[in-house]
């Protein structure tokens, strides 16, 4: 099967809350108005609460507290606001994914802190917007659990023999399947109807190169990947293959960022991980 046809097979077991579908409508209208956006985010209780838990975190450190979703939407702007519905939605449509080839407390943690690291080199370089870089950070991976439930004889092959060759999973992807998880991830964006600079950048997450719009931001996701599996090992038993020190200069000459950036930007989204993690998957900061 193609990747169109898997998430087409897999409609229903995967869609975004009407919530969500209807807030990303109205965010990316020209007319809609905040108060139309906190109205509907407003008939989702868990939602409305979700938002207002981390506008009121030390993660934005705002010095009195918001206790409106319209207040939290001009504190934040609806860049940020798309971050987080989307973050607490793609959680819970994954809610249920078998743990017996994946740890999925730490594929959140992971990909919150892929986010983070994507948001902060954008911020540092100025070249992307730092809330879409979180987005596509933190969606990047969502292929990988399609293939856990789709096929998931074929995935714990392609696990042990990523472990005893180590060659990279998106290589023996492509050779096994004929398509990566990037692909299939990105079709499941674009089929949730999100933004193309968001879903673009995922699709070619593994071959920026290869990515013939939207450059910056898949390049910048692809660094932020790098950085990441430095810090967080991909499979469930592995462990970081490389440091940020063996990391290659060319993709941080481009960027104008020396490694001691990165290890800042690597140090500071540690620390603000857990924290994120805690308020868009509580039951992830659980085993922490």
């Amino acid at each position: 099967m193609t990747p169109e046809e898997i998430i087409q097979d897999i409609d229903q077991l995967f869609s975004l809350p009407d919530v969500v579908l209807r807030v990303n409508e109205l965010l990316e209208s020209e007319h809609a108005t905040i108060t139309d956006i906190g109205d509907v985010i407003g008939h989702d209780p868990a939602l409305s609460a979700r938002l207002l838990k981390l506008v009121n975190s030390a993660f934005y450190g705002f010095p009195s507290q918001v206790d409106t979703i319209s207040r939290a939407i001009t504190l934040i702007g609806t860049n940020e606001v798309r971050s987080i519905v989307l973050a607490s939605s793609a959680t819970a449509v994954f809610r249920d994914v078998s743990s017996d080839l994946i740890d999925m407390n730490s594929f959140w943690h992971r990909s919150v802190y892929c986010g983070l690291v994507g948001k902060k080199i954008a911020s540092a370089t100025r070249r992307t917007r730092g809330e879409s870089q979180f987005l596509t950070g933190l969606l990047h991976d969502l292929g990988k659990l399609i293939l856990i439930i789709r096929a998931p004889a074929e995935y714990e092959q392609l696990m042990r023999v990523s472990c005893e060759q180590g060659t990279a999973m998106a290589d023996l992807e492509e050779e096994w399947l004929g398509f990566s998880s990037a692909e299939l991830g990105a079709q499941l964006l674009n089929h949730w109807r999100l933004p193309e600079n968001l879903w673009q950048p995922v699709r070619h997450q593994y071959h920026p190169e290869a990515c013939d719009e939207f450059v910056n931001e898949t390049h910048t996701l692809n660094l932020a990947m790098r950085v990441t599996n430095c810090i967080e090992p991909e499979l469930k038993a592995g462990s970081p293959r490389d440091k940020i020190e063996q990391l290659d200069s060319v993709a941080m000459d481009d960027f104008e960022l020396s490694r001691d950036d990165l290890n800042m930007i690597a140090i500071d989204a540690n620390m603000e991980a857990l924290e994120v993690l805690s308020i868009i998957n509580p039951a992830a900061t659980s085993v922490y």
